[in-house]
């Protein structure tokens, strides 16, 4: 007896030298892989999806940590942080004050 996985794609989301495939986890910058832990991963895999759009910490820790809790700020500027310092270029995920986090490529 067969068994039939009804498996679609995820799309490969390519926005500059930045490059990644959420069907395997991998995320490439000038073709070479970043190491991203899981909730790296996943919080940058969001804002690569809304270029340009700002995204509160509570937007951000809602999406990712699949919860609500008073407080996440910290630990969405943790990983925020985390995620400058693996691609090198600060500038790739910007903060507007008061209000989020954008993704500039």
């Amino acid at each position: 007896m067969s068994v039939q996985m009804n498996i679609e794609r995820q799309p490969i989301i390519q926005q500059g030298d930045l490059t990644i495939d959420p069907q395997c986890c991998m995320v490439t910058l000038a073709g070479e892989e970043i190491s991203l832990y899981p909730k790296e991963f996943d919080v940058l895999h969001l804002l690569v999806q809304y270029p340009g759009w700002v995204l509160s910490p509570e937007q951000i820790y809602e999406a990712v940590w699949k919860e609500n809790v008073a407080g996440c700020e910290r630990v969405v500027y943790n990983v925020v942080c985390q995620l400058r310092r693996k691609l090198k270029n600060p500038d790739m995920i910007r903060t507007v004050i008061g209000r989020g986090y954008k993704f500039v490529g």
